[in-house]
C-alpha cells in the first residue's frame, strides 16, 4: 500500500532536532515520516533460526537500542529510532492514540504486502499508573524485521526527505556475529538486592491489605515487589532476550524502551475488527525436577488450582474485570471456560475472551478500556489502585502496565508487562542493576509467606535470564 497523496517537498516538512515529541506536540503538528516495507528472500529470517535462517531474537545480538515482540520465533524486531512518542498522567494512553493516529496521516509509506505488523508500526509500553513518574512512549524503529507464516519483511522508517537505507546494505547486517553473544554471568557472583521491599517487609505489607480488606475496603488486591539484579559482567539487551525466548517460547518475548520481559498475559489483539484476550488470574508455583517428575507435578498442581475456591475467586474477578470493560465497544463478546495454562516456573488459572469490536474503534482504545484488570490491579478497581499506591512502597513504573504494538489502520497486539524488568540506560550491568518485579493477587484467605513465594517465582524468568540463582 502507497499512502494517497503527493509526498510534499522536503523542505516544508517540520523535522525535529530529536525523534522525541510530546504526544499532544505530535497530535497538534505531527512529524512526517517515510515507511518502506519489502518481503525479505524466503530463508533469511526463520522461527528458531532453523533451515539455516536466523532467527528473529538472534538479529539483536549485541545490541541496545532494540525492540522485541516475539513468540515461538514469530514477531517483530528492531533497532534504531525514527521517533518517540511521550506521554503521561490519566489521559496518557487516550494521548499517544491521538498522537499516533495524527502522525500516520502525516506520513508517507510504500507496503505491498499489507499483512498484520508491515507497513507503518508503533511499539508502545505505558506506565501502569497515572501520577507514574515513569514515561508511556510509543517508538518507532528505524529498522523492523518480522516474520509470520507467509514469510519475513523488512520495514525501514525514515523522516520524509531522508533516504531510505539500501535493502542489501540492511540485510548485509542481519546475520549476527557468533562474537557478540557474551559469557554466561556466574550464578554465584550475580549481585541481589532488596527494591523498595525487603521480604519481612512485604510480608507486612500483604498483612495490612488483608486488614483493609477484612475492613470492607477491597476484595481483591494485586501487590508486587521488586528486586535489584547486577550481573557480573556488562548483559547486551538483545543477549537477554535470546535467553527469555529461548526459555519461554511461549510467551511474548519484549523490549520497548528499556522494558524487557516474557509476558504470558494477552490484553488485547485485534485484527479485522476481531479481538482477543487472555486473561491470568490464580497461580500455582512449580519446582525444579526432571521432565517425567514435573509432567507429574503439573498434573496435580492443575487439579488443585482448579479445585482451590480462593483462586477461582481470584480469577473471576478478572475475568468479570475484562468482560465489562470490552463489552461496551463490542458487538459481540465470548468467554471462553477457565482452563489451566502451564508455565515453566508456575500455573495459571486462564480464560480466552473473543469478540468483534463496534465500529472503528482500535487497540489503543481498548486498551484503555482494559487497563487496569483486576488481574494486576484489583477489586474494586480505584479503590485496590489507592491501597497499591498506599502500602506497595514504590512506583510500578511500566511494570504491569500495557506493552505491545499498533500498525497504520489502530489494529496490533497488546499485553501486560509480566515477568519483566526496567534496565538502566545503556544496560545492565555490574554497576547498573535491573529492576526485576514480580507480584500477586492477595486474598482474604491469602498466607502472606505463601504470596512472597508466589513473588519469587514469578521473578524467574528474569533472573535466569540475568544469570542469578532461582
Amino acid at each position: 500500500m502507497t499512502a494517497p497523496g503527493p509526498s510534499p517537498d522536503a523542505s516544508t516538512v517540520p523535522a525535529p532536532a530529536a525523534p522525541t515529541w510530546s504526544a499532544q506536540r505530535a497530535a497538534a503538528a505531527p512529524p512526517h515520516l517515510s515507511f518502506r516495507t519489502v518481503a525479505l528472500p524466503a530463508g533469511v529470517v526463520t522461527p528458531e533460526g532453523d533451515d539455516g535462517g536466523t532467527g528473529l531474537l538472534d538479529l539483536l545480538a549485541g545490541r541496545e537500542d532494540v525492540v522485541s515482540w516475539v513468540r515461538r520465533g514469530r514477531g517483530l524486531v528492531g533497532w534504531g529510532r525514527a521517533l518517540r512518542l511521550e506521554a503521561q498522567g490519566p489521559d496518557r494512553i487516550e494521548a499517544l492514540r491521538s498522537a499516533w493516529r495524527a502522525t500516520v496521516y502525516a506520513s508517507w509509506w510504500r507496503d505491498p504486502l499489507v499483512r498484520p505488523g508491515t507497513g507503518p508500526v508503533a511499539l508502545g509500553t505505558i506506565a501502569f499508573s497515572p501520577a507514574s513518574a515513569a514515561v508511556s512512549v510509543l517508538t518507532v524503529p528505524r529498522v523492523l524485521v518480522g516474520l509470520d507464516e507467509s514469510g519475513a519483511w523488512l520495514t525501514t522508517a525514515v523522516a520524509d526527505g531522508e533516504a531510505h537505507p539500501e535493502v542489501a546494505e540492511v540485510l548485509a547486517g542481519l546475520r549476527p556475529s557468533a562474537s557478540a553473544t557474551p559469557d554466561v554471568p556466574s550464578p554465584a557472583a550475580t549481585a541481589i538486592s532488596p527494591g523498595a521491599l525487603s521480604e519481612a517487609d512485604y510480608l507486612a505489607a500483604v498483612t495490612e491489605v488483608q486488614r483493609r480488606m477484612a475492613a470492607g475496603e477491597a476484595r481483591k488486591v494485586v501487590l508486587a515487589r521488586d528486586l535489584l539484579v547486577a550481573p557480573t559482567a556488562p548483559l547486551a539487551t538483545g543477549e537477554l532476550l535470546r535467553r527469555l525466548g529461548a526459555s519461554y517460547p511461549s510467551c511474548w518475548t519484549f523490549a520497548v524502551d528499556a522494558m524487557v520481559g516474557a509476558t504470558p498475559e494477552l490484553l488485547v489483539r485485534l485484527e479485522n475488527r476481531r479481538l482477543a484476550s487472555r486473561v491470568l488470574a490464580g497461580t500455582a508455583r512449580r519446582h525444579p525436577g526432571d521432565t517425567a517428575t514435573r509432567e507429574r507435578e503439573a498434573e496435580r498442581l492443575g487439579r488443585w488450582l482448579t479445585a482451590s475456591a480462593k483462586n477461582r475467586a481470584e480469577h473471576e474477578f478478572a475475568r468479570a474485570s475484562a468482560l465489562s470493560a470490552l463489552e461496551p465497544l463490542c458487538s459481540v463478546v465470548e468467554a471462553a471456560a477457565p482452563r489451566v495454562l502451564t508455565l515453566p516456573n508456575v500455573l495459571h488459572l486462564a480464560t480466552d475472551i473473543t469478540g468483534v469490536v463496534a465500529g472503528d474503534t482500535g487497540a489503543l482504545s481498548l486498551v484503555g478500556a482494559l487497563h487496569p484488570t483486576a488481574a494486576v490491579c484489583g477489586t474494586p478497581t480505584a479503590t485496590a489502585a489507592r491501597i497499591i499506591a498506599e502500602v506497595e512502597g514504590m512506583d510500578r513504573g511500566r511494570y504491569a502496565g500495557p506493552v505491545g504494538w499498533v500498525d497504520w489502520h489502530g489494529e496490533g497486539e497488546w499485553c501486560i508487562a509480566l515477568r519483566s524488568a526496567a534496565l538502566p540506560p545503556g544496560g545492565v550491568g555490574p554497576e547498573a542493576p535491573a529492576r526485576v518485579f514480580g507480584g500477586g493477587g492477595i486474598m482474604p484467605e491469602s498466607v502472606p509467606a505463601d504470596e512472597l513465594a508466589e513473588t519469587t517465582a514469578k521473578m524467574r524468568p528474569m533472573l535466569a535470564a540475568l544469570g542469578a540463582n532461582t
